[in-house]
C-alpha cells in the first residue's frame, strides 16, 4: 500500500538537490548575496562574521540568513540558526534561535546538514537548488547560496542567501 503522509514524497525531493561549486546564478538576490562575499575575502579563504555590514546588504538582506557551526555536542557537528531572513522564514516558520533539528522533519534536517556539511568541509562557497517539500509547500523551487565564514581560515559560521518561487510561474 502507499505511503500518503508525504514521507515517501519529502525523500524522493531530497533526491533532487543539486550542488554546484561553480556558482552558475540564476536569482539575483542569490547572485547579489554571492558578489558581496567575495568581496570581503581580502586575499583569505573566507570572511569573518564581522566582515559583514547589515547596511551594505540592503538588497538582499531579508533573503540572508546565519548559521552557527558548533562543536560542542560530539560526536557530531550542531547547526545553529543565528539569524533567518524573512523569506526563509517565510517558508520555513519561525527559525531564529534554534537548532536545525528543533523544527525540520528528519529527512529535511539530513538534506540541510549535506550541504552545511560540504561547505564546512570545502571551506568554500555553493549554489544550491532543489525543490521543496515542507508543510505541504510542494510547490516551490529553492536557489541558495551557502558559504563559510570564519577565522584563521576554519569556518565558524555559514553565510546563506535563500530565495524561493513558484516551479510554475518561473
Amino acid at each position: 500500500m502507499a505511503d500518503t503522509t508525504g514521507s515517501n514524497l519529502a525523500v524522493a525531493r531530497t533526491q533532487k538537490l543539486q550542488l554546484d561549486w561553480e556558482l552558475h546564478f540564476t536569482r539575483e538576490p542569490t547572485r547579489l548575496a554571492s558578489e558581496y562575499w567575495h568581496s570581503r575575502l581580502d586575499g583569505r579563504a573566507m570572511p569573518s562574521r564581522a566582515d559583514l555590514n547589515p547596511s551594505a546588504m540592503r538588497a538582499f538582506t531579508q533573503h540572508t540568513g546565519l548559521v552557527e557551526i558548533r562543536r560542542d555536542s560530539a560526536p557530531h557537528v550542531e547547526y545553529f540558526i543565528r539569524r533567518a531572513g524573512s523569506d526563509w522564514e517565510r517558508v520555513f516558520g519561525a527559525m531564529t534561535g534554534r537548532f536545525i533539528h528543533e523544527f525540520l522533519p528528519p529527512e529535511i534536517e539530513m538534506r540541510w546538514r549535506r550541504v552545511f556539511d560540504a561547505v564546512r568541509e570545502k571551506k568554500a562557497p555553493l549554489r544550491v537548488t532543489t525543490g521543496i517539500f515542507f508543510q505541504a509547500k510542494t510547490w516551490l523551487t529553492t536557489e541558495l547560496f551557502v558559504a563559510p565564514l570564519g577565522e584563521a581560515d576554519e569556518p565558524n559560521m555559514l553565510f546563506i542567501a535563500f530565495t524561493a518561487w513558484s516551479a510554475s510561474r518561473g
